[in-house]
């Protein structure tokens, strides 16, 4: 790998030579089948060849050079590629059915599947489904790092094919530091040590996704519980709440926490605010002597008329009438 590359570099498949290193003149009438046939050769069934296309050039040759190792069920592919189109994806596909992430150092993939198109570019990296066709292009003078692992690796939010994340991003810094340092160490670690490693590879990969889409089935509960709990622990000491303090907080954006509790068939934000300062005031007309006034007051209404019409629409009665009919029950 070059050392610009983003991450520390180290040499995928140790000292051993590539396993696909392949040179086709552009003019030859038979570049496509030529190019198949030795990369069959050359790649057996470690990197089996996708269905390719050459553009046809007057002068000049294609390139391709990949070196592979493998780290348990994970396939990693240090790969350099000139100018080719192609699928991938299925059961001849080159990467198969499972999850296909391209670590762009240089030039540009294009990949398109059921009306939806990627660009992992430089800088960037691609996670992608890889259990249906995709169309790809590769443009010139194309390196990247490509990372295989089983379908059953990661949870995909719903309805999402790939993902797209910077290199530079805090959670890609953090899995491509470990990626790198797994890589160095593979052949090194014995069973359990090499096992925790791979988990822990799938776990900052899920991380990585999760960063950059919200999978509403799986963290929408968890957000709105932990939403909650901190709306809670502020009712009282903090009469400034509002949703984007408690987005901050939670470290989505104010647009992610309206969704959690619409999604979730809750009342609007400051609906709940509201309503969870009129349950604990409520709590309070009977465990104390506090006045109307003073309850407002503490609870952050404007004034006492805006606590008791607030508190007449939310229970159905006056807080007075509420105080006395909470007391009148406890001294029966």
């Amino acid at each position: 790998m070059d050392t610009n590359d983003g991450i520390a570099a180290w040499r995928v498949g140790g000292d051993a030579p590539p396993v696909v290193d392949i040179g086709v003149p552009y003019a030859d009438e038979n570049r496509n089948h030529v190019l198949l046939s030795a990369w069959r050769h050359q790649g057996g069934e470690s990197v089996p060849a996708p269905p390719l296309m050459l553009p046809r050039h007057s002068e000049g040759a294609y390139r391709v050079r990949i070196r592979a190792q493998k780290m348990l069920d994970l396939h990693v592919e240090d790969q350099y590629s000139h100018a080719v189109s192609g699928s991938t994806g299925g059961p001849v596909g080159h990467h198969g059915d499972g999850i296909v992430t391209h670590i762009t150092f240089s030039g540009e993939w294009r990949f398109a599947s059921r009306n939806r198109r990627s660009r992992a570019t430089a800088g960037t990296l691609c996670v992608r489904r890889n259990e249906g066709p995709w169309d790809f292009e590769v443009s010139r003078g194309t390196h990247a790092l490509a990372v295989h692992m089983p379908a059953s690796a990661l949870r995909f939010p719903a309805n999402t094919l790939s993902v797209i994340a910077e290199q530079t991003s805090p959670a890609a810094r953090l899995l491509l530091a470990h990626l790198r340092l797994f890589g160095e160490t593979a052949d090194q670690l014995g069973p359990t040590a090499a096992a925790a490693a791979r988990s822990a590879t799938v776990e900052l990969f899920q991380g990585l996704l999760n960063d950059q889409v919200i999978d509403d089935a799986y963290v929408m509960p968890t957000l709105l519980a932990a939403a909650k709990e901190y709306i809670e622990n502020r009712l009282l000491y903090d009469a400034d709440l509002n949703p984007r303090d408690i987005a901050d907080a939670l470290h989505v954006s104010v647009r992610t926490l309206y969704r959690v509790f619409d999604q979730q068939a809750t009342p609007s934000v400051m609906a709940y605010v509201r309503e969870r300062r009129l349950e604990r005031a409520r709590a309070e007309l009977v465990a104390t002597r506090l006045t109307v006034s003073e309850l407002a007051a503490r609870w952050h209404f404007a004034d006492g008329s805006h606590f008791v019409k607030a508190y007449r629409k939310r229970f159905g009665e006056t807080p007075t009438a509420g105080r006395r009919r909470g007391w009148e029950s406890g001294n029966a």
